[in-house]
């Protein structure tokens, strides 16, 4: 009788195949920042510019190219620390990961943007808004994960979500500030995003028992 219930019982589906669609989506994602940098080696080598002028004339490129590559990456490290595959799928969960993949898939258009056009408030608010979005959804992310596993009884490290949700804090103050002055450079408060997940950690906003356990270990 138990043997044909557990013949009955369908498999559940696990993640793998949604991660390794997610990696590549992300990876296609980086690769694309790259083109209108190439667009421009393009026009420099058919006008003769040496290095230095191309440098000096694509210098906002070369920066939003850069700046949106650590955050894609870090957005994916974060990510990749809190999606395991041996979680659960369904479909309000997947729903979600393709809300924070629409974030970064929409990063190659809003970088090309923001190399390309004058600062301005709307300009600041599609880069940084953007961002401040991806973060939000990275913290929905985690709160789910950890939902969802304690659900079928497995574990998950409560403080991995201090991460996004201290991203998403300053990525947030950080477009208020771009709206009331249009400027990219109110982009350096995040680097206090390792500050502030301590100060969550230990405030106990976001996973202070499950910290103390493991330290006490």
């Amino acid at each position: 009788m138990s043997d044909e219930t557990k013949q009955a019982t369908p498999p559940v589906h696990t993640s793998e195949r949604l991660i390794a669609f997610l990696d590549a989506a992300i990876a296609i994602a980086l690769t694309l920042l790259i083109l209108p940098l190439m667009e421009g080696v393009s026009e420099a080598s058919a006008d003769g510019q040496s290095l230095a002028e191309y440098v000096e004339a694509h210098a906002s490129q070369l920066l939003a190219f850069a700046l949106s590559f650590v955050m894609i990456a870090l957005f994916w490290r974060l990510h990749h620390t809190m999606l395991l595959p041996d979680t659960p799928a369904s479909r309000s969960r997947t729903t979600l990961q393709f809300a924070w993949l629409f974030t970064i898939t929409i990063m190659p258009v809003v970088t090309a943007l923001t190399g390309g056009l004058e600062t301005d408030r709307p300009l600041v608010a599609s880069y940084v808004g953007t961002l401040a979005a991806s973060a939000w959804l990275l913290f929905a992310i985690a709160v789910v994960e950890r939902r969802e596993r304690a659900t079928v009884g497995l574990p998950f490290t409560a403080t991995v979500a201090a991460a996004p949700l201290a991203l998403a804090l300053l990525f947030t103050l950080t477009l208020l500030l771009g709206l009331i002055v249009p400027s990219h450079f109110w982009l350096f408060v995040m680097s206090l995003t390792g500050l502030l997940r301590w100060v969550l950690i230990r405030l106990g906003v976001v996973g202070r028992e499950a910290a103390s356990a493991t330290d006490g270990s």
